[in-house]
């Protein structure tokens, strides 16, 4: 196995404040990919801004083995490996973040859900297609999406580095002003402006059109009440929801967007399906 993708550079990062005992982890789903290292990149900044411990995970998927003439006490040793050797390069890069692992075999999607609690952020890297180096997630982003109970951040293998802002899609349901105070939150933290974005039809009547605006006022107004100095956008997109979320957000540093509640059968919306294969943006889906 080849070993670890070196963790990215970055200034040594110290946590203060309130200690995470009591609050939800931020459990990362690690495969050693150029994905999985940003994800990890990505789940660490935000654990030590939360004041969050960080959960390593790795997966090893017996039947991935059996199809690449690994054994499944070679997959367990490596990934144990690859584990440990990264929580030693957190631990020196990152003083201050408690950092558990967890070694799992099974299914990955099922897996990585099954080892986190409601309370947890679920952090994976995405590489789009989730055939990049034929590793563990991609396009599982999905599969995972429909498991969890608690909020995930799908992270996809681009340069973030000079990404800003922090987009939410407004979809009208009464979730919309969660979403738009979680979105101010995030913005506050990053200290950066926030959009909020919500899609009508192309041909959308007056009706419709002035329905669209009420709901992003309110949302405004619930985003405006955490910080009320913060800097908020408001954009009505006359385009599908994917198609309008996507194109706002390719320069963002976040995406905020609800699981949908709409289908009554397993899986997930046809928008929330569309973004995450085709994420260009951390997307940050609570239920």
């Amino acid at each position: 196995m080849d070993k670890t993708t070196t963790l990215p550079q970055r200034a040594r990062m110290t946590v203060s404040g309130p200690p995470s005992e009591g609050r939800g982890r931020c459990v990362v789903g690690f495969d050693g990919s150029s994905a999985g290292v940003t994800a990890l990149d990505w789940a660490v900044t935000w654990a030590a801004r939360n004041h969050r411990d960080v959960h390593l995970v790795g997966v090893v998927d017996d039947d991935a083995g059996a199809m690449s003439g690994t054994s499944a006490s070679d997959s367990d040793h490596a990934r144990a490996q690859l584990l440990s050797e990264t929580v030693a390069l957190l631990t020196e890069q990152h003083p201050g973040i408690a950092v558990t692992t967890r070694l799992i075999a099974g299914p990955v999607a099922a897996s990585l859900a099954a080892a986190a609690r409601p309370d947890d952020l679920v952090v994976i890297g995405s590489d789009k297609t989730g055939y990049a180096h034929g590793r563990l997630f991609g396009a599982r982003s999905v599969q995972l999406a429909a498991l969890v109970s608690g909020p995930l951040t799908v992270v996809p293998a681009a340069d973030l580095r000079f990404r800003a802002g922090v987009l939410v899609a407004i979809d009208g349901t009464p979730e919309s002003s969660r979403l738009a105070r979680v979105g101010a939150e995030e913005a506050v933290a990053r200290q950066c402006a926030l959009g909020l974005v919500h899609a009508i039809a192309v041909d959308a009547t007056s009706e419709r059109r002035q329905l669209g605006e009420a709901v992003l006022r309110e949302a405004f107004e619930a985003a405006r009440a955490v910080a009320p100095g913060l800097e908020i956008s408001r954009h009505l997109a006359n385009r599908r929801p994917a198609e309008a979320m996507l194109n706002l957000a390719r320069d963002r540093a976040l995406l905020v967007m609800g699981r949908s509640r709409r289908v009554a059968t397993a899986g997930v919306g046809g928008t929330l399906h569309e973004v995450l294969i085709n994420a260009n943006v951390p997307v940050m889906v609570l239920p």
